[in-house]
């Protein structure tokens, strides 16, 4: 399974952290196809979202991009930067939650709330 994990901090979304593999099989086919269903579709909206971060908004963020492990952290930046990037994280976000709806057996999206 997938997991990832989103971290609002004042209302702002400031980290994410990707984890995991699918694991989604076609049982008619016999072949695990997660890398070409979930996994890239995760994979891709949290690297889309890091470039947007660093690339596009130039925000010097600390991230990782690993097979099974892909992460963004804000948390050290500025509010003035933080909230540039909250239209990405939103949108991120919200592609997550509706992958989810489909694929619920094989991802999950957390946010949790910090101080």
């Amino acid at each position: 399974m997938i997991t990832i994990n989103f971290t609002r901090k004042s209302s702002m979304l400031v980290s994410f952290h990707v984890d995991g593999h699918a694991e989604y099989f076609d049982a008619e086919e016999k072949v695990n196809i997660y890398d070409d269903v979930v996994c890239g579709c995760v994979s891709n909206l949290a690297q889309v979202t890091i470039l947007g971060a660093l690339e596009v908004l130039k925000l010097k963020a600390t991230y990782v991009a690993e097979e099974g492990n892909i992460g963004l952290d804000l948390s050290n930046l500025s509010d003035i930067e933080i909230d540039k990037a909250q239209v990405l994280l939103e949108t991120m976000l919200l592609g997550l939650q509706n992958l989810e709806i489909s694929y619920r057996k094989y991802i999950k999206v957390l946010v949790e709330e910090v101080q």
